[in-house]
This record gives C-alpha cells, sequence and structure tokens, in this order.
C-alpha cells in the first residue's frame, strides 16, 4: 500500500462513516477498485478508530457535561446517568450480533457484489426520511427508484439477500412508527435507543449505513433527526472503540507489512475528514436535504454491480 492508496481510502472512510452510505462497503469496494490486498485488519482498525476521534473532536463539549453530571459537577447534564444508559442499551443489539455471527459477517466483506448491494438498501433507507418526518401518501414516483435497483440486483444475481435484508429494515422501521409518540422529542426515549441500536446492529453488514439506519430509525420513532444524529454518533464511540480493541490482537499481528507512512496518512485523512462530514450531515438534516444521499447509494451500488457482471 503506497500514502497515496493510504489517503484515499482514508478520505474515503471518513465521509462515509458519517454520511448515509456505509464506509464499510464503501472499504469494500475501494479495495476493489485500487486492486488492493491488504493483509489482515490493522488498517482499517486504525482508520476506523480515527473516525471515533472526529467524533470526541466534534463533541467534546457534550461529553465534558455528560461527564461533569455523571460525577454530579456544576454545569453538567443532570440526566447525564439516563443519557449514558440509554447509549450502553443501544449497544448491546450490534454486541450480540458481533459476537454470534463474527465469522459470518466479515465473510461478507470479502463480497464486493453484496456490499453493493447493501449500499443500494441504503439508498432506499435514507429516502425513507421523507416519509418520516411528515404523513404523506407515498407516490408510485417515488416507489419506481427502489423498484429499479430491485431489478439491478436481480440481474447481478442478489435480490434475496437484497430482499430480506430490505424487508428486515423495512419491519424496523414499522415498529418505530408504530410505537412512536404523536409529538417530536427532544431526546430519544428508551424505546427509541433499543430501535436505533438494532438499526446499528443491522449496519454490521458492509454497505448497510450505521449513521444512517440509526437516524432514521430515530426520526421514524419521532426523536428531533438533529438529536438522533447526536446519539448516533456517541453511540458510534462505544460501538466502533469496542470493536477496535476486540480486533487489536488480530491487527497487530499484521501491522508491519503496512508501514508507518501509509498508515499515518490513512489515520489523519480519516479523522479530518470525518470531521468535515459530521458537520456537513448535520447541516443537510437541519435543512432537511438528507434525502439526496440515496441518489449517491443507488447510484454507486447499482454502477458496481452493472460493471463487475
Amino acid at each position: 500500500m503506497t500514502w497515496l492508496d493510504a489517503l484515499i481510502l482514508g478520505v474515503l472512510q471518513g465521509l462515509t462513516e458519517f454520511f448515509p452510505v456505509s464506509s464499510s462497503g464503501h472499504l469494500v469496494l475501494g479495495k476493489a477498485v485500487l486492486g488492493l490486498d491488504i493483509p489482515g485488519i490493522f488498517f482499517e482498525v486504525a482508520v476506523h478508530m480515527a473516525t471515533l476521534l472526529s467524533v470526541l473532536i466534534v463533541y467534546r463539549q457534550r461529553i465534558w457535561r455528560l461527564g461533569l453530571g455523571m460525577l454530579g459537577r456544576p454545569g453538567g447534564d443532570k440526566q447525564a446517568w439516563r443519557y449514558v444508559l440509554k447509549l450502553l442499551l443501544a449497544s448491546v443489539p450490534a454486541g450480540f450480533i458481533g459476537i454470534m455471527f463474527k465469522d459470518w459477517c466479515e465473510a461478507r466483506f470479502e463480497e464486493p457484489h453484496f456490499a453493493a448491494t447493501m449500499i443500494m438498501i441504503s439508498g432506499c433507507l435514507v429516502w425513507s426520511i421523507r416519509w418520516a418526518r411528515q404523513k404523506t401518501r407515498i407516490t408510485p414516483l417515488e416507489i419506481l427508484p427502489i423498484a429499479l435497483v430491485g431489478i439491478v440486483s436481480l440481474i447481478a444475481g442478489t435480490i434475496i439477500p437484497f430482499l430480506i435484508v430490505l424487508a428486515i429494515i423495512t419491519l424496523l422501521l414499522a415498529v418505530a412508527r408504530t410505537t412512536a409518540t404523536d409529538d417530536w422529542q427532544s431526546k430519544p426515549t428508551w424505546m427509541a435507543a433499543l430501535l436505533m441500536g438494532i438499526g446499528q446492529a443491522i449496519s454490521i453488514l458492509p454497505g448497510i449505513t450505521r449513521s444512517g439506519t440509526t437516524v432514521i430509525t430515530g426520526t421514524w420513532r419521532r426523536i428531533d433527526p438533529v438529536a438522533a444524529a447526536e446519539f448516533s454518533f456517541l453511540m458510534s464511540v462505544i460501538a466502533i472503540g469496542g470493536a477496535g480493541l476486540l480486533k487489536v490482537p488480530d491487527a497487530m499481528e499484521s501491522g508491519a507489512s503496512i508501514g508507518f507512512v501509509p498508515l499515518l496518512v490513512g489515520a489523519l485523512a480519516a479523522m479530518i475528514s470525518g470531521i468535515l462530514a459530521i458537520r456537513f450531515f448535520l447541516a443537510l438534516l437541519r435543512h432537511q436535504n438528507f434525502h439526496v444521499f440515496a441518489y449517491y447509494c443507488w447510484a454507486a451500488g447499482a454502477l458496481f454491480l452493472l460493471l463487475t457482471l
């Protein structure tokens, strides 16, 4: 791996970790396009931990208030313990899936066509935020793009995983809406935290967006989108940090083969681009333009499948 390869993959990781387009799926496709066969998982762990730093930097004031609140100090969040316990609850489903289905999930990272199909599903998920925000009837024209990417997956021979995962996500969003209150909430409830955690567990699959799944599930549960995004990003501290620590032993075995300079370049690129991605992500949520990422997901996934048949 050269420093330029590391730079490209680092930027790709930083942007896609927080944009609703799936960082894991893009890393799989990115390595396939660049023709890289990186031994082990040391590089992936390094850039993921770098994006964790992005969250700590952007939300440093919020994390500080939570810390003060947990210690009972002045200036802290009075509901800090409740909020942190909700974050821990939201982390349980992903931890369970990650442990019970570890080998199966990791095997999917070796299947670029599977990842591309999941990226198209991420597009369908992101598209659904248009219906989550307001009570509007879904028109046939709005369903058309979902049908078209379904046809692409049929042509590519990945229609079965496409339908199964799409059905699971649809069920999750349906439960979120049917259990939602009539009024919008400024903070995730216990039920919303659990459902967002289930969404995070689904996003273990390469190509399923973690940020998009959690934020959109929260939005369907009538949690303010910006508040859902904050909860989602703070969830990622536990998810990324925990997964990184678990993978350290395996990662260290392959670290020497990458080189210090590419590793440093990739990590810095991931951290800086991650900070920019979070701020842009929040701006889109405030302006209700979040759904535009659906077009990218559909195009990226479909093009990769059609060009590699």
